[in-house]
């Protein structure tokens, strides 16, 4: 089944300047965040039990992973492993695009979502 993102609903991000876009399956879920660059980043890492993967698509993004701290830029695929405490934390001039994966699905990120969030805040 092929997604069409032109279909699918925006929701706002974690942070004001970012929205996503979400698909849930049974046993994994995708999101597809659009962050401006002006958007405000506190540095606030979280964590949950989803493995995850941010695929770059355009623009770049600073992210933080158990305290190192790197610039993903297109192409590039990072992998958070479970429990990773992690944040975004910039992005480039051009602001970011990049798609998330997680297993298990997060059907807490798609719009209407009306149960608790599976992140953890220190």
């Amino acid at each position: 089944m092929k997604i069409d993102w032109d279909t699918i609903p925006t929701a706002g991000g974690m942070r004001a300047g970012s929205s996503r876009k979400g698909v849930c399956g049974d046993k994994m879920s995708a999101v597809l965040v659009t962050t401006a660059p002006d958007a405000v980043f506190d540095r606030k890492t979280h964590w949950h039990d989803n493995e995850q993967m941010l695929i770059m698509i355009a623009g770049s993004v600073r992210l933080l992973v158990d305290d190192k701290e790197f610039e993903a830029r297109p192409g590039d695929l990072v992998f958070f492993p479970p429990g990773s405490r992690h944040a975004a934390v910039g992005v480039g001039e051009d602001g970011a695009v990049y798609y998330e994966v997680f297993a298990p699905g997060r059907p807490d990120q798609l719009p209407g979502w009306v149960g608790k969030s599976i992140l953890r805040f220190d």
